[in-house]
């Protein structure tokens, strides 16, 4: 009987296991991957200058005594929030109820995406979107609630819209794609590089002349507000430290930091190269001989150009783990051809598509430091929507989504272990 009814009700089971930890997470205040508690506080101190006049502190922003480089519509809302509440905890609460909402959204797109032509049980989309409960970003960024989530959330409204569109084109849905993709880029600004791809995309579905033309006045509309702020007003809030630490704060050198993005990106699609058997079938063939030569060829430009310092923070787990058992970054740059091989592999299951998408990923880290939060869990959603790795029916088995979970639940432990232990 009872087994029974785990094999129907599995994936509420899962949810309810999920976000249960979630809640104890919140109310033990769990900050599992270390900066997310000083960087609210920071945040917080920020938002309560906008109590008394929130425009004045808006159109001065580079002048308040807690600047950031946190969006100041994120501190408004803040600001706005607690004004209800009246106090930190209720706040933040609130915050963390609306964040976790991504998982419910992430599912609506993956039913819209794979319901029912690829997948007939909806159970095990449901079951796959839990999964973001246990990334320790995600967890650590909705339990002191973070920019990066909340505009994550409003990025998949506008996901959603889009692949409603795909399946019924209807003109309402790339108004309102665009509309929620604008305003998770004002929450969180590195969202706006998106609108680059949803605009390519639906330039060449629609046919219609006239709709195109909305498009381009709509995004303009929506970005003329901030090109005001950042370039009349000259209100730069990019470039300078967060939770006031002294590290530095734009690097346009993106080629000196790719080494470390390619290898935060492998690990986080090492579930879905698993899936792929990590192309060692005809591994030997001809294709695969150019691609090493080209995956040599392109790390030995990126290991001579790589500059990092690890002692700012950030720089991701195959960078701590080179520096934790060998004290340098030997073992780190041997790996680099490895990561662009198995990268590039994955890029051309849809190249036209997947290289503009990790472009703008690469682009949307402007600053110096990089950490595994910027991609996490915003990969692993792009990797089962909007990016195209090919992955197909078979997937959705029990099998493969266990091993996404042990992934998950393996890559918490880690962060768990350094963050209270080592701190590596």
């Amino acid at each position: 009987m009872l087994n029974d009814y785990v094999k129907k009700n599995y994936h509420i089971l899962t949810y309810l296991i999920c976000y249960l930890t979630l809640l104890i997470g919140f109310f033990v205040g769990e900050n599992v991957t270390t900066g997310p508690k000083p960087d609210f506080f920071h945040t917080w101190n920020g938002a309560m200058e906008f109590n008394d006049n929130w425009l004045l502190s808006l159109l001065n922003f580079d002048k308040i005594e807690n600047y950031t480089r946190i969006s100041p519509i994120y501190l408004l809302i803040i600001s706005l929030i607690n004004k209800v509440f009246q106090s930190v905890e209720l706040t933040k609460f609130f915050l963390f109820f609306i964040m976790s909402f991504c998982q419910i959204l992430f599912y609506k797109i993956l039913k819209k995406i794979y319901f029912p032509n690829t997948i007939n049980n909806k159970n095990i989309l449901f079951c796959l979107s839990c999964v973001i409960f246990i990334s320790p970003s995600f967890r650590a960024n909705i339990i002191w609630p973070e920019s990066a989530m909340l505009g994550l959330l409003f990025f998949l409204v506008g996901l959603y819209y889009f692949f409603r569109n795909q399946l019924k084109a209807e003109n309402k849905d790339i108004f309102l794609n665009i509309l929620f993709v604008a305003s998770a880029a004002y929450i969180r600004p590195s969202f706006a590089l998106f609108s680059i791809i949803f605009f390519i995309l639906f330039l060449i579905q629609t046919k219609n002349l006239q709709i195109f033309l909305y498009m381009i006045i709509l995004n303009l509309i929506l970005a003329f507000p901030a090109f005001y702020y950042l370039f009349i007003l000259e209100i730069q809030f990019f470039n300078i430290s967060v939770a006031g630490k002294e590290i530095m704060g734009l690097n346009l050198n993106y080629l000196s930091k790719l080494p470390l993005v390619l290898s935060i990106i492998f690990f986080h699609l090492i579930p879905i190269l698993y899936y792929k058997k990590f192309f060692i079938e005809k591994f030997f063939f001809k294709k695969n001989f150019i691609l090493i030569l080209l995956s040599i060829f392109i790390s030995s430009i990126l290991i001579l150009l790589f500059e990092y310092d690890i002692n700012l923070s950030g720089g991701g787990i195959f960078l701590h783990l080179s520096n934790f058992f060998f004290k340098n970054n030997i073992f780190f740059l041997i790996l680099i051809p490895f990561f662009t091989f198995f990268i590039i592999k994955l890029l051309l299951v849809d190249f036209y598509k997947n290289i503009t998408i990790l472009l703008l990923i690469v682009l949307s880290i402007p600053q110096y430091t990089v950490y595994h939060k910027y991609f996490d869990p915003l990969l692993i959603i792009l990797a089962f929507t909007l990016i195209n790795f090919g992955i197909k029916k078979d997937f959705f088995h029990k099998k493969f989504i266990g091993i996404l979970y042990i992934f998950y639940f393996t890559y918490y432990i880690i962060s768990f272990v350094n963050n209270y232990y080592l701190i590596v």
